[in-house]
């Protein structure tokens, strides 16, 4: 239940929070993001939902608001141990900032232990209310202080794996062009920076529940929807890179876990290197062909669908659709996360993959620019 409440009439956008025992850092990200709301023309509030904390975090957001005059709507709740995880949390948050919306409104959520840049608000929802997107993913920088005191192997591993994402981009790019997010995009989906229109998170039915990775499941439905998604550099928030935790599955627990001597496993979106070339080319023919019931069914063979996966498919209206089916009935297309060791291997494979689409779509330009006959 509400445990307070200080807010704007009719707000048109709200930023979600959701927060577990973060009393040492709300305050810091509340006056973060009052600084960046007073750079958007339109009412704004800071829906915050304080979940199972055992410390003062949210008696110290309530007198945070009442001595700044901020727009604050407060929530204190207790979720049972076993669904007491960052999916519910998230999806409680978004709940309650969506409820003094209408509409036509903008949610945008961070993290209790992040700060927003002073332009995040305004560099946030411009591209929504242009109509360019129904949702926003910002960029992140793990806290500079706190980055510093890692050791340097594990920040030399963390810059291993950011090359081998940024590859496997730019080939999925060659391979499979968003037309919104042309190479090079940053492809940084985290809680910490995202908004996204009231509308577009109407559709999909609110943000999925799940244990981790709540937000790349987010961005994921979006997609089934065929809800536009920009990557955008404007958004940035500063976030904690510290080792001590509060969601399981998080990047604490990774980073932790790493520091300990644990299996090193990569980021779960990182695939082999063929993995990810079929994954981008399935996908590119899929596109191609989704209007044409013939090369459908023979694009759907190559990912490796049976007859009768084929024949029992579901009549699909939009191209999201059949590739979450796609995804989640082709066993070619089923996941296999990389150790550190498996991705250092796979990186040159990944490289020269890269490589090859980028000359053969070079060709392909000049070829179609006459200057080679």
């Amino acid at each position: 239940m509400p445990g307070g409440a200080l807010a704007v009439m009719r707000p048109v956008y709200a930023i979600a929070i959701p927060a577990r025992d973060e009393a040492g850092r709300i305050l810091p990200c509340l006056e973060a993001c009052r600084a960046a709301m007073a750079r958007w023309p339109q009412p704004g509030v800071i829906a915050l939902l304080v979940n199972n904390s055992g410390d003062d975090t949210a008696a110290r957001a309530l007198s945070w608001a009442r001595r700044t005059g901020a727009p604050l709507r407060l929530a204190e709740w207790r979720f049972p141990d076993t669904t007491a995880h960052a999916g519910t949390a998230r999806r409680a948050a978004f709940d309650f900032a969506r409820a003094p919306l209408g509409s036509g409104g903008y949610l945008l959520t961070t993290d209790a232990d992040s700060r927003p840049d002073p332009d995040w608000v305004h560099a946030s929802l411009a591209p929504l209310a242009a109509g360019r997107a129904a949702m926003v993913c910002g960029t992140i920088e793990l806290d500079p202080s706190e980055f510093a005191q890692l050791p340097s192997w594990a920040t030399a591993n963390g810059a291993v794996e950011d090359l081998y994402g940024r590859t496997a981009r730019e080939l999925t790019s060659l391979l499979d062009p968003d037309p919104l997010n042309p190479w090079p995009f940053h492809g940084t989906i985290s809680g910490a920076n995202l908004a996204m229109s009231v509308a577009a998170y109407d559709r999909i039915g609110g943000a999925p529940i799940v244990p981790h990775g709540e937000d790349r499941a987010l961005v994921r439905r979006f997609l089934d929807h065929d809800l536009p998604v920009l990557y955008s550099d404007a958004p940035h928030v500063v976030t904690s890179c510290r080792l001590e935790g509060r969601a399981p599955g998080g990047m604490a627990a990774t980073i932790a876990s790493r520091l300990a001597g644990g299996q090193h496993w990569c980021d779960e979106s990182l695939e082999p290197a063929r993995q990810t070339w079929f994954r981008a080319h399935i996908r590119a023919r899929l596109r191609r062909t989704f209007r044409d019931g013939r090369q459908r069914d023979a694009a759907l063979t190559e990912a490796g669908l049976s007859a009768e996966q084929r024949r029992t498919a579901p009549a699909f209206t939009g191209f999201g659709a059949l590739w979450a089916f796609v995804e989640t009935t082709s066993p070619r297309l089923a996941r296999h996360r990389m150790s550190w060791d498996e991705m250092v291997a796979e990186l040159p494979l990944l490289e020269a993959l890269r490589d090859e689409e980028a000359a053969a779509a070079t060709g392909t330009r000049i070829r179609q620019s006459g200057e080679i006959a």
